[in-house]
Formats: structure tokens, C-alpha cells, sequence
């Protein structure tokens, strides 16, 4: 169970493509105290973690406020972004690229192997 249609499809590309995933599973602070569930988490297979947020409603201030102080709090914890830290975004008429989220689904696969 996912808590947006666009989560839906994310989880319905990495189901495809088989790329297991955890949906919301904690995610503890190493270096910067906290907690996070980022929407998917995947392992390598040295147990490495790497996460993909999708962000849908970067339209609002408050969410973008938010996100920009996870973006922090991940960085600080040692999360790369384009390597360890993914993210997905809607344009201004809430549409997905599915070109771009195959890309990263095949990419986040090929870390994971």
C-alpha cells in the first residue's frame, strides 16, 4: 500500500523492472540524529542503503520547506545525492515522466547487484 497514485506507478516500475524495495521503512541517523522513512529504500549488496523520494508537491511552500530540511538531514547523514539519494518530481501539471522513472529504477537495480 502506497499513499499516491505517482508512488504507485514508482512501485509498479521497480515491481517490473525487479527491484525490491522497502515502502517507508526507517531510515536511522548515522552522524546527524533522527529519523526518516524516505518513500523507497533499496540495499546493496554490500547493505548499503540508498533511498528515492518522490516529490510531488514541491508546489507548496511548506512541502518544499520540508523537503529541503530532509535534502539537509540526508546529506549530513552521508547520503549522495545521484548515488545513495534519489529523487523524483511531477511538473506543474502533476504528470510523471516515465522515461525518467525507468531510468532511475534501472539505475538504483544496477547499484543493487
Amino acid at each position: 500500500m502506497v499513499r499516491s497514485k505517482s508512488e504507485l506507478v514508482i512501485a509498479n516500475m521497480l515491481f517490473q523492472h525487479g527491484v525490491e524495495y522497502e515502502y517507508e521503512r526507517v531510515c536511522e541517523g548515522t552522524n546527524e540524529p533522527g529519523r526518516l522513512r524516505p518513500d523507497f529504500s533499496f540495499a546493496t549488496p554490500d547493505g548499503d542503503v540508498i533511498v528515492w523520494e518522490h516529490l510531488g508537491l514541491l508546489n507548496r511552500e511548506s512541502y518544499r520547506r520540508g523537503w529541503e530540511w530532509k535534502r539537509q538531514w540526508y546529506l549530513r547523514n552521508s547520503f549522495v545525492e545521484g548515488a545513495t539519494l534519489f529523487t523524483s518530481v511531477e511538473d506543474e501539471r502533476g504528470a510523471l515522466d516515465s522515461s525518467v522513472l525507468k531510468d532511475l529504477a534501472l539505475g538504483i537495480k544496477a547499484l543493487c547487484k
